[in-house]
């Protein structure tokens, strides 16, 4: 887990991190976080692939952003399973959610839509 602080300036209030969620060792928010910062809002970084716990509640957070990465929301890994399970959370407590790729697969998983190959069968869609 990963705090990244927001700029901080003069006229800005605190605000509540947003939780990113990342599935490599060496991946980052890239520009969606840098916007984040931006905006005021800091970082709470989390990778469940390499053992990271993910929050019971957002209660402490503004959001959720789930990223990318190389697996699929049908792969069989346990920590796939749980993310697909977590985003209860966020839809739970009406906290905001963004599914970015991997992140969008696992909310349509989550909501009992498929996942699988668009018609040429050269991309995955939900």
């Amino acid at each position: 887990m990963l705090m990244l602080p927001p700029e901080r300036t003069a006229n800005r209030t605190e605000r509540l991190p947003v939780l990113v969620v990342l599935h490599q060792e060496r991946s980052s928010p890239g520009r969606v976080g840098q916007m984040l910062l931006d905006k005021g809002f800091p970082l709470d970084i989390r990778r469940p692939v390499l053992g990271d716990p993910l929050p019971d509640t957002l209660a402490n957070h503004s959001g959720a952003v789930i990223f990318g990465g190389p697996m699929s929301a049908n792969d069989p890994d346990a920590f796939v399973k749980a993310e697909i399970d977590w985003i209860d959370v966020p839809l739970k407590e009406n906290k905001p959610y963004l599914g970015i790729c991997l992140g969008a697969q696992m909310l349509v998983r989550n909501l009992g839509g498929t996942v699988g190959a668009d018609a040429k069968g050269l991309t995955e869609i939900g």
